[in-house]
């Protein structure tokens, strides 16, 4: 099964949100996956990631988005934060996968 390209615009809560591939991601000089900058509501992956955690990442970071959107991030400490997209990127990777069709090894 083909996973889908990532696409370069989604609709977020606080508005577009763009996401730029690149070749590699490093905020403040450390290299990462993934990064949400909400002053600019751009999310920039890793290209050189394989097409499934290039998929996982962005939910996380659209995970980071949503929080900033409703205002709640806050109400966590950065752990929490980091969790909490941890665990809605897990959700939403199964939920892609079940509708490609991906069955679970």
């Amino acid at each position: 099964m083909t996973w889908p390209a990532i696409p370069t615009l989604i609709r977020g809560a606080g508005g577009p949100i763009k996401v730029r591939c690149v070749k590699h991601v490093r905020p403040e000089g450390v290299e990462c996956w993934g990064v949400w900058n909400d002053a600019t509501r751009t999310i920039r992956l890793d290209k050189t990631a394989l097409i499934e955690h290039q998929w996982r990442v962005l939910f996380h970071e659209l995970a980071h988005a949503a929080i900033g959107d409703a205002g709640i991030e806050n109400l966590f400490d950065e752990q929490g934060v980091e969790t909490l997209c941890d665990a809605l990127a897990t959700a939403r990777i199964q939920e892609l996968r079940g509708q490609l069709g991906i069955m679970d090894a």
